[in-house]
């Protein structure tokens, strides 16, 4: 049986409650909770400030009774209510993302892309865009995260046409398919999570490219690339940028960019300072209610 522990939390919680996770030896995802904008198209929608995180947990292989215990202590820690924690369970053979799939709909980002299930019917006008399909399945990206989106609007402008690219901590693959349908000559998309480089997989086939990306499961300590990149996009929480970019720093060319999400405003001056510290030129910052991207150059 599989447990999995919700917790609604305001936004700016969120990546220390990823935090927690990692240090449980959980695997975790997040839902930025979004609501209709009023009087807008259907691909429109407003931010609500808050954030569902969920923890998957092994009934069989882990304690699931201590777990809630941390995470009661977390939520004290953080002056938050004991009502914002409820908890399922599931056999391991029942799909648990079903719920989450439902209220999925398709979103327009940037200037003109637009990311949909392949179950939603194509959008008017989406022939002028680039549209990537999406089953999320088992693994963070669904395009609503400001984090996600931060990424995009900065590779949007680019000139990607040939280059070669990482793309760190992947999730569902929405940035490394953006690259690929933007003419990129390859590239590397990155997970720790196995079940996520599966659903990668999957959706890498729903958008026609699965033969051009490399998909790998690896652990960052681990990963060695054959090859440097002339662009890396790490879409990770600030502690694993801040660890990981002397190595990711060794990863690509000099004259390289990168493209940096998944910093909070608590930590974007630490990861700034990082950046620094290891050859990087802050070329442009970008927000999104309390998340920062980054583009930089590789000095």
């Amino acid at each position: 049986m599989l447990k999995r522990f919700n917790l609604t939390v305001p936004s700016e919680l969120e990546e220390p409650l990823l935090g927690l996770a990692d240090k449980l030896g959980l695997s975790a995802f997040s839902n930025p909770q979004i609501c209709d904008a009023v009087g807008k198209g259907e691909t429109d929608f407003v931010m609500t400030g808050e954030t569902i995180v969920s923890f998957i947990a092994s009934t069989v292989e882990q304690d699931t009774a201590a777990i809630e215990v941390e995470i009661i202590e977390w939520l004290n820690d953080f002056e938050q209510l004991p009502a914002c924690l409820s908890s399922e369970e599931y056999a391991d053979n029942q799909d648990w993302m079903l719920g989450f799939r439902e209220h999925f709909k398709p979103i327009c980002v940037g200037n003109s892309i637009i990311i949909r299930p392949p179950w939603a019917e194509p959008l008017p006008g989406e022939n002028e865009a680039t549209t990537i399909l999406i089953d999320p399945g088992m693994a963070f990206g669904t395009g609503t995260h400001e984090t996600t989106r931060l990424c995009l609007e900065l590779l949007e402008p680019l000139d990607l046409v040939g280059s070669y690219f990482l793309d760190i901590g992947a999730g569902s693959g929405i940035l490394a398919f953006y690259m690929m349908k933007r003419a990129a000559s390859g590239g590397i998309a990155i997970e720790i999570e196995g079940a996520a480089v599966e659903n990668m997989r999957k959706n890498a086939a729903l958008n026609g490219i699965s033969d051009r990306l490399h998909m790998l499961c690896a652990d960052l300590a681990s990963f060695v690339p054959a090859l440097p990149a002339e662009g890396l996009i790490a879409n990770i929480t600030s502690p694993v940028i801040i660890e990981y970019l002397p190595l990711m720093s060794q990863w690509v060319r000099q004259g390289s960019w990168g493209v940096f999400s998944g910093v909070n405003s608590t930590n974007a001056a630490a990861v700034k300072k990082a950046f620094v510290d290891n050859g990087w030129h802050l070329i442009k910052e970008i927000t999104d209610g309390d998340w920062h991207g980054f583009y930089l150059d590789r000095l």
